[in-house]
């Protein structure tokens, strides 16, 4: 065939990918065709984590990925790449190979602390015929679905540079992506401890666990206020007031009384609130172009235009907004999948930026 004609050799590549959770991992494992190809989801699991077994939790993601590992069906190399988006803090710089994918020292679940997360799933997942390296990312679980999300606006305006991903659950974490790139720094972000302005008359003093561990003392604090935590202990001290007994905020149990409020229960005006003083920082500080909203407690009807209109209230006409806010704040497409898109993401470039070829082109001359 003449020289200037191509033809194109496409090998499918095989990606691991691990969300960690407090209450649950979430694995998978992803094929994905090309370089300019969306990775498929062709296995997937879950495993309880909130029984605060380490070792038992990474054994059952250990086991899936070895149940599933390509060497299995005669291929000669394992998985092709590995991303993991976990809870933190955790080690995400890799010039600092003896902290990167542990757990850190100061992470709120003390059973975690200094837990190796990487070792064990890189093994699981490397190759043993071949000998190369596995290429690896990890992430936090917010920055990898900022990530995710970023990508994803960038498909529909080139233009965009910057995304902002809040989750809402027992506490609050934000992952930024500013200048096409996740933010690290002294560890990476912990947007969820910022202090805010609280609604007025509000005497809540903020969450319990706060007071020793988290900064500000966890006292007026989006995560004090918003996290599901918070606004049980809102709840427990109302009900107190009216002759309750108080109970511990932190079960699960206690928290699932929030699920039987009405959607226009005050006790969501304060997340609103709070989360809404999160958008405000976030656009008067880094001047974030999406910003987008996940986590358990964004699925409330209505909470997401309250955050919005507060955001507004809050900046007073000071920066230049959306008639449509809902193109600015929003929440994931992604849904409850959006960390686990973020750990593919992760997978995709720690392949990609290897310059693993994905598809060759190479001349053929008759």
């Amino acid at each position: 065939m003449p020289s200037s004609e191509k033809t194109e050799k496409t090998e499918t590549r095989l990606l691991a990918v691990v969300e960690g959770g407090g209450t649950s991992f979430r694995v998978a494992v992803c094929r994905l065709e090309n370089a300019n190809s969306d990775p498929e989801i062709i296995a997937r699991d879950e495993f309880d984590s909130s029984h605060d077994h380490p070792k038992q939790t990474l054994a059952e993601c250990v086991a899936f990925f070895q149940k599933h590992n390509p060497q299995n069906n005669n291929r000669t190399s394992g998985y092709d790449a590995l991303g993991i988006a976990t809870f933190g803090p955790v080690g995400v710089d890799e010039n600092h190979p003896e902290s990167y994918g542990h757990i850190l020292a100061s992470s709120p679940k003390a059973v975690w602390r200094d837990v190796d997360f990487l070792t064990p799933l890189k093994n699981a997942c490397q190759g043993a015929l071949d000998g190369k390296p596995l290429p690896v990312l990890v992430e936090t679980d917010v920055n990898a679905p900022a990530l995710a999300e970023y990508l994803s606006a960038k498909k529909e305006d080139a233009t965009i540079s910057s995304a902002a991903y809040i989750t809402v659950g027992t506490g609050v974490g934000v992952g930024l992506v500013v200048n096409g790139q996740t933010v690290h720094g002294r560890m990476h972000p912990e947007g969820g401890h910022i202090a805010v302005h609280p609604l007025a008359e509000d005497t809540f003093p903020g969450y319990s666990w706060g007071k020793d561990v988290a900064p500000f003392g966890g006292i007026q604090t989006v995560e004090g206020i918003a996290s599901t935590v918070a606004l049980t202990e809102r709840l427990l001290q109302r009900q107190e007031q009216k002759g309750g007994k108080i109970s511990n905020a932190n079960s699960a149990q206690e928290r699932s009384a929030l699920k039987n409020l009405a959607d226009d229960d005050e006790v969501f005006d304060h997340a609103a609130n709070a989360l809404a003083n999160l958008c405000a920082s976030l656009l008067l500080m880094l001047s974030m172009e999406k910003i987008v909203l996940g986590g358990g407690l964004m699925s409330r009807d209505g909470l997401l235009e309250k955050i919005q209109k507060r955001t507004v209230e809050l900046l007073n006409g000071y920066l230049p907004l959306p008639d449509d806010m809902g193109t600015l704040i929003t929440t994931s497409k992604a849904g409850n999948d959006a960390g686990l898109q973020g750990a593919i993401v992760l997978a995709k470039h720690a392949l990609t930026r290897g310059e693993t070829p994905i598809s060759k082109k190479e001349n053929e001359e008759e």
